[in-house]
């Protein structure tokens, strides 16, 4: 299968900068391994203001939320937050 690009969001990235090192680690893991497969779901999903799901995988104290754009090969990154918030 052809790698999806991966988008990441400049908020995602500014929050991803205060994360401790280790966190750093699993959530770029996280970035490379939806590259690969973009049908990875997440530990459960919400809806955006449009009613897409957007799939959040929590990683240690953090929720990443993203989905997949099929139609361009994408997957976008939308939100990196403290998991509960």
């Amino acid at each position: 299968m052809t790698s999806y690009r991966v988008f990441i969001a400049t908020d995602v990235i500014l929050a991803l900068r205060k994360c401790n090192a280790a966190d750093k680690r699993k959530i770029a893991r996280l970035f490379d391994e939806l590259s690969g497969n973009p049908f990875l779901p997440g530990d459960y999903a919400e809806h955006d203001d449009i009613g897409r799901p957007v799939q959040v995988l929590i990683i240690g104290r953090h929720a990443v939320c993203y989905w997949a754009d099929h139609a361009v090969r994408e997957v976008k990154i939308l939100d990196l937050k403290v998991a509960g918030d």
